[in-house]
């Protein structure tokens, strides 16, 4: 797509309205420019998987809402992904690696009743970057996802969306290990009849980062399934902030929402927020909602330093078992052990 075609699709949507995101100043992140770099998300997979990348993939993207149209702005680098129907991906995920320097767009397409593992990653530095990540899973499907940020660029605004079919099972995991502010935003409605979603999500947050994570699921069809769970740990002067919302349309009967948002802060300079919202609008369903925000359990750090474990391995272990209700669903060893080096290298950069 030329530059002009892009100026043109900014022009048109510039009057959509504002996502659902409490508390959070997204009208002050979308008066940055984001980075006008243009590169690809790179694809590790059978090839029965289907690969394009390039501008004309930018059709696949249609704004509804200002963040959409912001991450639009400029040219940037598209990239769609198609699994075919009943494709079994086995023991070896589908990896899609974002760019070093750029964020994009990327669309993935999971057929009908394929049973697929995929993992995400970005390590991307930069400004300012936009990420749109677009999930179209059909009926029968069964995908488990796990989303790995470890940004380095200063800013960075995450918009994930999924749309589930009847039946289709969605099971997402979300780390972010990242040295960014900004927002990272997952969105997922389920279209059919007895979709289900779970979405599990750990954070740790640390320095000056001031990081918005707000994760919905929509009930569209009925006896659908969706569940939020988000675990975040503070560090430092860092400002971490999550949203939990569960939305029930009327009609969708016989569906479930729940919610937890708990967040441990480590430093007394830490500000951490967790609002759980449900908006019910069907009387024949389940729903229900917890949210905490507290500091390292002293009785837990006296327990575990009574046994001769120094103050800091005491303190890593319960942070390690606190995010561990966030990223339990992680299944590639190697994978885990990364992120809990993570862990560790940031809460030794935080003590020094």
């Amino acid at each position: 797509m030329n530059t002009l075609k892009w100026v043109n699709k900014m022009v048109e949507t510039t009057t959509l309205p504002a996502p659902n995101l409490p508390k959070f100043p997204l009208a002050r992140y979308l008066k940055n420019q984001p980075d006008a770099v243009e590169d690809r998300v790179v694809l590790h997979a059978p090839q029965a998987i289907a690969y394009a990348a390039g501008s004309s993939e930018v059709q696949r993207f249609t704004p509804t809402n200002s963040l959409d149209a912001w991450l639009l702005r400029s040219p940037q680098g598209a990239t769609t992904v198609d699994i075919p129907a009943h494709f079994v991906s086995g023991d070896d995920p589908i990896v899609l690696t974002g760019p070093k320097n750029a964020g994009g767009l990327l669309y993935v397409h999971v057929g009908k009743g394929a049973k697929v593992t995929l993992q995400e990653k970005w390590a991307s530095g930069g400004h300012v970057l936009g990420i749109w990540l677009m999930l179209v899973v059909e009926a029968d499907a069964d995908v488990n996802w796990l989303s790995y940020d470890s940004f380095t660029a200063d800013t960075v605004l995450v918009n994930r969306t999924a749309t589930l079919a009847a039946n289709a099972k969605l099971n997402w995991t979300l780390a972010g290990f990242s040295h960014n502010s900004g927002l990272n935003r997952v969105d997922v409605r389920l279209l059919g009849h007895n979709a289900e979603v779970t979405v599990n999500v750990g954070v740790l947050a640390s320095g000056n980062q001031h990081v918005n994570y707000t994760t919905s699921v929509t009930n569209e069809g009925q006896h659908t399934v969706g569940h939020i769970n988000q675990r975040g740990v503070i560090t430092g002067n860092a400002h971490l902030m999550f949203n939990g919302i569960g939305h029930i349309i009327k009609g969708a009967r016989g569906s479930d929402a729940q919610q937890e948002n708990r967040v441990l802060m480590l430093s007394q300079r830490a500000e951490g927020d967790a609002n759980p919202i449900l908006l019910i609008d069907e009387n024949d369903v389940t729903a229900g909602h917890a949210a905490s925000v507290t500091r390292v359990n002293a009785d837990q750090l006296y327990y575990l330093m009574s046994r001769g474990l120094s103050a800091t391995l005491a303190k890593r272990l319960v942070i390690r078992g606190f995010l561990e209700g966030g990223l339990a669903e992680i299944d590639d060893v190697r994978l885990k052990k990364e992120l809990f080096a993570t862990i560790d290298r940031t809460l030794v950069a935080e003590d020094a």
